[in-house]
């Protein structure tokens, strides 16, 4: 830590580390003044014991952009600072990884305020797909809250940064504790924000706009058993009203938006590039769970349309836990190059139905 002198009227002296008789102490610290933590702006809102499978976590962070930051809280004199806190935040990272959005939101009032409440519906609306963005692509800043950094802490620190993918960086923080007499202060040391920040920056010159071109060619080159099932869906989808939009990203994604007969949004036919299942549709309808009942299509069509789904092999599944959720989950992904033609243009259909069907 670097030397800290605070002048009087006898010359410069040296304040005293006072420390923390308590973890919670600094997990308090960090729920109020989350802007304390390396890459979290001045508008984030924080969540404290935020409960997932292992256990809580001491905080949870998500700032105006829906980026995520998991924070676990230990001091130097617990021997979990030096290992078990590693492991221990990995594994509450791959609780958060691929959860449902509104599961995300739900465990979250529980522990605090809404955090969409006061927000007007559209900069609600971004806030969640962000948020949902992030935790289906497992993008989290993973940050180990201390009283102080020792050699071992740094180095798996800086391990974890060169081994882990660009989704996810792994940031110490001593936030030191002083006092002078009647004066309090706080002095944060960071280690490893400027290998975060590197490979950040290097995955950033790799991400790609996946239009409709560039999303064929990869999928010929590196998943040639789907390219027919690529070009089935994107002609009926065309044929039936839905487009294309294509994402910014490291791996391939794009989508086709559902639109109801008003033009309002109700859900995504995405396609995604997963490993070891190659190209993948998935339907999201996040949107649609989210809208107030006077807003959704009436009921009998809803029905329908997971009648239609349900009736395509491959996609019932998906119909049975949309119905038994009520949209609010995410349905599985499903292989493209297992989807015959007759198949995608049953799906494509249903789609068609839901979105052209009067309210």
């Amino acid at each position: 830590m670097t030397e800290i002198l605070l002048r009087q009227e006898n010359g410069w002296t040296a304040p005293k580390v006072a420390g923390y008789a308590l973890e919670s102490e600094v997990q308090a610290l960090l729920a109020e003044h989350p802007a304390l933590v390396p890459g979290v702006g001045p508008g984030a809102r924080s969540c404290r014991e935020f409960l997932t499978e292992p256990g809580p976590i001491d905080l949870v962070i998500v700032d105006e952009h829906g980026e995520l930051t998991l924070v676990e809280c230990k001091l130097a004199a617990n021997p979990q600072v030096r290992r078990e806190i590693i492991g221990q935040l990995f594994d509450y990272a791959s609780c958060f990884w691929k959860m449902d959005v509104n599961d995300f939101l739900a465990k979250w009032r529980r522990r605090g305020p809404d955090l969409l409440e006061a927000l007007d519906d559209e900069k609600a609306e971004v806030l969640r797909e962000a948020i949902a963005r992030n935790l289906s692509g497992g993008r989290f800043r993973l940050v180990l809250a201390a009283d102080d950094l020792n050699k071992p802490l740094k180095r798996m620190v800086e391990y974890l940064n060169a081994m882990s993918g660009p989704e996810t960086s792994v940031i110490a923080v001593a936030y030191t504790r002083m006092s002078h007499g009647e004066v309090e202060l706080l002095v944060p040391e960071v280690y490893g924000q400027e290998s975060a920040e590197a490979k950040a920056n290097r995955s950033g010159t790799d991400r790609v706009v996946w239009d409709l071109p560039t999303y064929r060619s990869w999928i010929q080159q590196n998943d040639s058993q789907a390219i027919a099932g690529f070009d089935v869906l994107v002609s009926a989808a065309e044929l039936a009203g839905l487009m294309l939009t294509g994402s910014l990203a490291a791996k391939p994604a794009a989508g086709f938006p559902i639109l109801d007969g008003s033009g309002q949004q109700l859900g995504t036919l995405s396609v995604l590039a997963y490993s070891g299942m190659g190209t993948s549709v998935e339907l999201n309808f996040n949107r649609l769970a989210s809208k107030p009942e006077d807003e959704r299509p009436p009921t009998e069509i809803l029905q329908v349309f997971l009648n239609d789904l349900a009736n395509i092999p491959e996609f019932r599944p998906v119909a049975e836990k949309f119905r038994a959720t009520d949209f609010k989950s995410r349905a599985p992904n499903v292989p493209l190059r297992v989807l015959s033609p007759g198949a995608i243009d049953k799906l494509v259909a249903a789609l068609k139905g839901l979105m052209t069907r009067p309210r």
